[in-house]
């Protein structure tokens, strides 16, 4: 069984999607609205690095570089923040846990200590009602009791 447009006129092929995703390949940004918008992109990703965010400097470089990847201001702005974000990688790790995993670890210690809290409570109420005298119904105040061999509403 042959896969593909065996038998009938050989076309390109097509996708469909949705208007969220806007025009797609039409022309995107022009020259100059590109240009621009690199250059803001490369100069926000120096100006981080400076500061020493160094992991948004790579968000802005890689906005910048989803933009064109080949742009000499981009090949440039990488040099600078790939090593930079490289260094807070490797720092980040080697104190042990990822962030992520250091919070997931924190998550499920509280979850456990509230399910612990849960637990005791659950006991003690069960402890108080074992522990306590036997409970009779209470019957409204100035009710006469019941006439025996009559059944209570």
């Amino acid at each position: 069984m042959a896969i593909g447009n065996t038998g009938r006129e050989k076309k390109p092929l097509s996708v469909t999607i949705g208007p969220e995703f806007g025009k797609v390949g039409g022309k995107g940004l022009p020259g100059t609205d590109l240009q621009s918008q690199i250059v803001r992109l490369t100069g926000a990703a120096e100006q981080y690095l400076k500061r020493g965010q160094s992991a948004l400097a790579f968000d802005s470089l890689m906005e910048a570089y989803l933009l064109d990847p080949l742009n000499p201001l981009v090949l440039s702005c990488e040099k600078n923040v790939l090593p930079a974000w490289e260094a807070f990688r490797t720092k980040q790790t080697s104190g042990g846990l990822s962030p992520t995993a250091h919070s997931d670890e924190e998550r499920l210690a509280r979850l456990r200590a509230e399910r612990d809290v849960t637990r005791r409570e659950k006991e003690r109420k069960v402890w108080e009602q074992a522990s306590s005298s036997p409970r009779v119904l209470s019957q409204k105040p100035g009710a006469h009791p019941p006439k025996p061999g009559k059944p209570t509403l």
